[in-house]
C-alpha cells in the first residue's frame, strides 16, 4: 500500500510546497547534510500571516552532532534531535536562564514549543523549510546571509573579555582595537597605549611576535583591559574562530571576544 504524504500547511506557496513533498514523501536530508551548520531566519509567518519578530531579533538554529542550537534574541535553548519521516525529532530541550524583556522572553517560549512539536523539515542547498501546524519558517545558510569576515584587513574592536567560563563586557569608556595586516603586521590599541608588531597564522592558531607599545601607565578599567589584551598578545600560541562579524581569541582560560567592521 503506497504511503500518503502529509501535506501540514495548504497555504504553502508552489514553490515551497515542492520542498515539503521531498522531505515528507522521499525522506529528510542525512544528518550529515544539517551537521555543522547554521541558518538564520528570513521570513516567518503564523496562520497565513507574516510573524513580526522582536524588533532587532531573528531565529538563529544550528546544528551540531545530534544536537540543535536554537536562539530567538535572549536565551539559548539546546537538545538532541533525529530526522523522521521528514521530521524534525527534538527531545530534552533545555534553555539558559538569562532576564529577559516580556516580549524576548515570550519569543523563546514560542520557538522552543514550535521545535519540539515535529514540524516537517525540508533542506534545499542553503535554505531550510521547517513547517508546523500553523507556523511556516524560512532559514538561511548563515554563511550565505552574513559571510564570515576576513582575519587580516578588518578593524576587530573587543566587546567582551573571556575569564573561564564568564564573560564580561568591556567597560564603558574603553575602546581596545586589533587590526591585523595583509603583510604580516598588525596594529592594536589596548584602551590606553597603542603599538603593533608581527603575527603569523598556523594549524594551531596566531602566534604574536615583536610586541611594541607606548609606554602610558595605565590605571582602571584601561589598565585592566590592556593587561587581558596583553596576555593574549603575549601568548605562545592563540585559537582563534571568526563567526559573520565576530572574532573571538582564546589562550588558556582568557579570551575576548572582538566585533568586526
Amino acid at each position: 500500500m503506497a504511503r500518503v504524504c502529509e501535506v501540514v500547511s495548504p497555504h504553502l506557496p508552489l514553490a515551497l510546497l515542492s520542498l515539503v513533498l521531498v522531505a515528507a514523501c522521499s525522506g529528510a536530508p542525512p544528518p550529515a547534510a544539517l551537521n555543522s551548520r547554521d541558518f538564520l531566519s528570513t521570513a516567518v509567518s503564523e496562520d497565513g500571516a507574516a510573524k513580526s519578530l522582536v524588533p532587532g531579533t531573528r531565529i538563529q538554529l544550528r546544528f551540531v552532532d545530534g544536537q540543535v542550537n536554537g536562539s530567538a534574541g535572549c536565551n539559548s535553548m539546546s537538545g538532541g534531535y533525529t530526522l523522521a519521516d521528514g521530521r524534525l525529532v527534538v527531545d530534552g530541550l533545555g534553555m539558559t536562564e538569562m532576564g529577559c524583556d516580556p516580549a524576548r522572553h515570550a519569543q523563546d517560549e514560542w520557538l522552543a514549543a514550535f521545535l519540539t512539536a515535529r514540524p516537517a523539515l525540508a533542506l534545499d542547498g542553503n535554505n531550510l523549510l521547517l513547517t508546523g501546524s500553523a507556523v511556516i519558517m524560512r532559514l538561511v545558510d548563515r554563511r550565505v546571509a552574513e559571510p564570515d569576515l576576513p582575519l587580516a584587513g578588518t578593524l576587530w574592536t573587543v566587546e567582551s573579555v573571556i575569564v573561564f567560563d564568564g564573560v564580561s563586557s568591556v567597560p564603558g569608556g574603553v575602546m581596545a582595537t586589533l587590526q591585523l595586516r595583509a603583510d604580516g603586521g598588525f596594529d592594536v590599541a589596548t584602551g590606553c597605549n597603542s603599538g603593533g608588531g608581527r603575527f603569523t597564522v598556523a594549524d594551531d592558531g596566531l602566534r604574536f611576535t615583536e610586541l611594541n607599545l607606548t609606554r602610558m601607565a595605565c590605571a582602571g578599567a584601561a589598565g585592566q583591559m590592556e593587561t587581558h589584551l596583553l596576555r593574549i598578545l603575549q601568548a605562545d600560541v592563540v585559537t582563534y574562530e571568526i563567526e559573520s562579524r565576530s572574532l573571538t581569541l582564546q589562550t588558556g582560560e582568557v579570551g575576548l571576544v572582538l566585533r568586526g567592521e
